[in-house]
């Protein structure tokens, strides 16, 4: 018998360097936050719904922080049901992972299912807005006026930063932004298709999988830019397509991207989107596509199948639903 520190060590040595350095943060994070609320010590197999119900208690009402932490009844916030559902999974995925890890004894890190008829909580209304073309376009017609300085070197230069074409990339591929950040120069395949390709690679891929997919003209034209305008030098293979401004051989950071986004916005007069930045012109783009084949969609866009593309990434629209109250059989 394992207590739950042995199976939570034993699956941040294991599986935690394979993933990304944002999901390997999370682990480490989750680890301390479900060690310390029900103890290193703690028999996986006694955990109840006294103990599970207590915790998603404590974390929406803002009562423990995100690592178990105590917090003073003045400065409790709610959590949004959304991200103590993450915990939630998080702690059921490790159980999961250990059921599969034999020893070399013949035993298994957990014999059983510790969390058996317990559930996470669910978003009841989840926050998931669509950024609009007229968005896009109203931000895209700024976004040459958001500067950066490349500091490479030891030598500084102001000139605009990288976010028309990421934007162009992330409005009409519809992948991740931390795979478009993550995009070298090897991974451009221009000779293939009309209008060229591109290779998403598995390292950068959330479901560790590589494909390559066509271009639109639209973003072959912002790949053209990209090399029309970066410095002879910088377009070695391994080279990132959007390099640091303060080191050209590594990707410039989701971070800085979700900065340069912002200040577009405010440059555009274009308010916030509520609970979404990037990820409202990726639902933009899957939503676009929900009259052809989900197969097509799903691999183009870079989800494994068409459960998740539907259910949480393509939304109703005005027009969508103008076409299915048109297209009853009795017509109206």
């Amino acid at each position: 018998m394992f207590m739950l520190r042995e199976i939570v060590d034993a699956y941040l040595e294991q599986e935690t360097p394979g993933r990304s350095v944002r999901e390997r943060t999370a682990d480490r994070r989750r680890a301390v936050l479900w060690l310390r609320t029900l103890g290193p010590a703690r028999d996986p197999d006694t955990i109840g719904r006294r103990e599970w119900d207590a915790f998603i208690e404590d974390r929406l009402r803002g009562t423990i922080d995100s690592r178990g932490r105590p917090v003073a009844p003045v400065a409790r916030r709610p959590v949004r049901a959304r991200t103590v559902q993450a915990d939630c999974l998080w702690l059921g995925a490790v159980f999961a992972w250990a059921r599969g890890w034999r020893l070399a004894s013949g035993h298994y890190l957990v014999e059983g299912h510790p969390l058996r008829g317990l559930r996470a909580p669910r978003e009841r209304n989840p926050r998931r807005p669509v950024a609009t073309e007229e968005r896009y376009l109203a931000i895209r017609a700024v976004s040459d006026d958001v500067p950066m300085e490349i500091r490479w070197r030891g030598r500084r230069e102001p000139q605009r930063s990288h976010l028309s074409e990421v934007l162009d990339l992330a409005f009409h591929t519809g992948r991740r932004l931390s795979a478009i950040c993550k995009l070298t120069y090897a991974d451009l395949r221009l000779d293939v298709g009309p209008f060229g390709s591109v290779r998403w690679p598995a390292s950068t891929d959330k479901l560790r999988r590589e494909l390559v997919v066509p271009l639109s003209p639209t973003a072959r034209t912002a790949i053209d830019r990209v090399l029309r305008e970066r410095p002879p030098g910088c377009d070695r293979p391994a080279a990132p397509l959007f390099p640091s401004p303060t080191d050209p051989d590594i990707p410039m950071s989701r971070h800085l991207a979700d900065d340069w986004l912002r200040r577009a916005e405010r440059l555009a007069g274009a308010p916030p989107l509520d609970g979404s930045l990037w990820h409202a012109y990726r639902r933009a783009w899957a939503t676009a596509r929900k009259h052809l084949p989900d197969v097509d969609v799903a691999a183009a866009g870079g989800w494994k199948d068409a459960t998740t593309l539907k259910a949480v990434y393509q939304q109703p629209d005005q027009k969508g639903m103008l076409a299915a109250v048109l297209g009853g059989a009795s017509g109206g």
